[in-house]
């Protein structure tokens, strides 16, 4: 089974933030690899984060270490699958806004390429994709 991992989700591993949630990386070093993913969405939303912090930041020892995390960044998307947001994606996102689902924008990009490839979300934000019919996901922090 593919699993596609959220901006959040993908934050909490990559700062490694292993005592808040520790069965998160019990679930994670349970699976194959290649079954876990993300999406173009949540590189979107952390490559903005990092430019932020590049651009905001005053001093040089903050500059550096806004550096190291974009660097770090970069590195972890280079190891993992990135899904696209692409037309069949497009169509199931022009799909739930059809709906009228109340559901953020990048929620719902992020929940249209995980339908288009029919793989489980991992997420912690179950309030708001609960309400997204279709959807397969799980939360690997509860």
């Amino acid at each position: 089974m593919k699993y596609v991992i959220d901006t959040d989700i993908f934050t909490l591993i990559q700062r490694q933030s292993r005592t808040s949630v520790p069965g998160l990386f019990h679930l994670v070093s349970l699976q194959i690899p290649e079954n876990i993913c993300t999406t173009i969405i949540t590189f979107q939303e952390q490559a903005k984060g990092c430019l932020a912090a590049v651009n905001r930041t005053q001093s040089e020892a903050r500059l550096l270490h806004a550096y190291n995390l974009m660097q770090d960044t970069r590195d972890a998307f280079c190891r993992l699958t990135v899904l696209p947001f692409d037309a069949i994606a497009k169509q199931h996102f022009d799909e739930l806004i059809r709906q009228r689902i109340r559901v953020g924008t990048m929620d719902l990009r992020i929940a249209a390429i995980r339908l288009a490839h029919q793989a489980t979300l991992v997420t912690r934000n179950t309030q708001d994709i609960e309400r997204i019919p279709g959807l397969r996901f799980e939360d690997w922090t509860a």
